[in-house]
């Protein structure tokens, strides 16, 4: 048999029909140890040889056609009870010991077709038993004839319906194994999204706490740096009464304390817009508009710092339900943190896309958990249907290990930096019911792409 055929083999069937050949020789085999009339011996070898040779063709018949390996048996069943009757007319009829043959074929039909197959045989059995009794001993006893005939039958039915129930609970052992591996899957997904939703509840609270903190930090802040920068302005009076050559020194000190308060009022002005995100106002808008607006904002800023911005932005998108202000808000942070990536200039490309019903592959983590594809966007099946603004540069990327880092508030790897302009942003998509994902490879530069769910109504913008 070749490889090609070996899948059409059921091995239950296929045990089977080993397993009957064997039984079947097995049991000429202990009834020939039994002794024969010496009449009888010419006729029973050859039929044995008969017999051998047919089951060598039986199964080179499976081998040449497995797919049709159900259909053989049966068929050899009918053979097998037609050589057992042989043995017995040829070995002295009702006398013979090749009766209880039939026995071991009823049996086997019984465990493996079922009750309708086993009836058939115990019925061809009888007919076929009493055939070869009469002809082989004429005058046969009717009683031990019809004593072993109704055995066939009880034999068929108890096994029939023993084999019959197997089947049935076999049956609902697999129906009930393939329902448990189903509600195991619907436990392991509902887990996965109760686990999402403690993380996305955790982080708010902690968010929350976090800016409580930082509204009351930098409310304490402010006041201290107002008194230090009204005295500074006042001690810039003073510097006129100074002699000339302490005066140019005095004049660098104040103005380095007042580039310092500059920052720390920058720094404070920062985390009281993080502790102060209002919840957003959500309309239906179209994202081109938005996005080319920022454009213009941005592009001299980046000019500036030897960067240049290219914008793609699908045509046809549908309306986005999002607060205009805070979009801004977010688009324009990961602008700048892109900027901030390439002290030595480069690019930014920020283009927009429709992520449909198919994704494929999976790669770098999203925000949350969330699975991307190989374009580094998260699959199709995180927010269906929903739109993408990806910002994507060509600095150093992000390290592997910050990965899980850079959306949390107050990370930052920049000199200077407040670490909040990621976190504002992530804060803002999921207040739209979106995510902010990250996918790098480090020298590879980094790719931001906010994730927003599209308007259920309106026309595409």
């Amino acid at each position: 048999m070749t490889g090609g055929n070996s899948k059409f083999l059921p091995t239950e069937e296929w045990s089977f029909a080993v397993l009957r050949a064997l039984a079947m020789l097995g049991g000429m085999v202990a009834l020939f140890l039994v002794p024969l009339r010496p009449e009888h011996q010419p006729h029973l070898l050859p039929l044995a040889w008969a017999f051998v040779a047919y089951k060598i063709l039986l199964f080179l018949a499976i081998r040449t056609w497995p797919q049709r390996l159900r259909l053989l048996l049966l068929g050899t069943v009918g053979l097998d009870l037609l050589f057992v009757s042989l043995f017995v007319w040829f070995s002295g009829g009702l006398e013979s010991h090749f009766y209880l043959l039939y026995y071991l074929l009823v049996g086997l039909a019984a465990v493996h077709f079922g009750p309708g197959i086993v009836l058939g045989t115990a019925g061809g059995a009888g007919a076929l038993y009493g055939l070869a009794s009469l002809a082989g001993t004429p005058g046969a006893d009717w009683h031990h004839l019809s004593a072993r005939v109704a055995t066939f039958f009880l034999l068929g039915g108890a096994l029939g319906f023993i084999s019959q129930r197997e089947r049935l609970a076999r049956a609902e052992a697999e129906r009930l194994n393939v329902e448990l591996r189903e509600n195991q899957s619907r436990l392991e997904k509902a887990y996965q999204e109760l686990q999402a939703t403690q993380e996305r509840l955790v982080q708010s609270e902690r968010l929350a706490t976090i800016g409580q903190m930082s509204a009351k930090v930098s409310h304490e802040v402010r006041n201290p740096l107002g008194s230090i920068s009204l005295n500074a302005e006042l001690l810039e009076d003073e510097l006129q009464a100074l002699p000339e050559d302490r005066r140019a020194e005095a004049a660098s000190l104040l103005a380095a304390i007042r580039s310092q308060v500059d920052v720390l009022s920058a720094v404070t002005e920062e985390y009281l817009r993080f502790a102060r995100l209002p919840r957003p106002k959500l309309e239906a808008a179209a994202v081109a508009p938005l996005i080319e607006e920022l454009a213009e904002f941005v592009r001299g800023e980046l000019r500036g710092r030897r960067v240049r911005l290219d914008v793609t932005v699908q045509d046809g998108l549908p309306p986005v339900r999002l607060d205009p202000g805070q979009i801004r808000r977010a688009l324009l942070n990961l602008v700048r943190n892109a900027a901030e990536a390439m002290p030595e200039g480069g690019s930014i490309i920020v283009r927009t896309g429709l992520l449909g019903q198919k994704a494929e592959g999976k790669r770098q983590k999203a925000e949350g958990g969330t699975p991307v594809d190989s374009s580094g966007l998260p699959s199709a099946g995180c927010l269906v249907p929903s739109v993408f603004i990806e910002v994507r540069d060509t600095g150093p990327g992000v390290p592997p290990e910050n990965l899980d880092k850079i959306f949390e508030p107050f990370f930052s790897t920049k000199e200077g930096g407040t670490g909040l302009g990621l976190a504002i942003a992530r804060q803002i998509a999921m207040d739209h019911g979106g995510v902010l994902t990250c996918e790098s490879s480090p020298g590879g530069g980094a790719a931001f792409c906010l994730i927003l769910p599209i308007s259920n109504g309106g026309d595409r913008g």
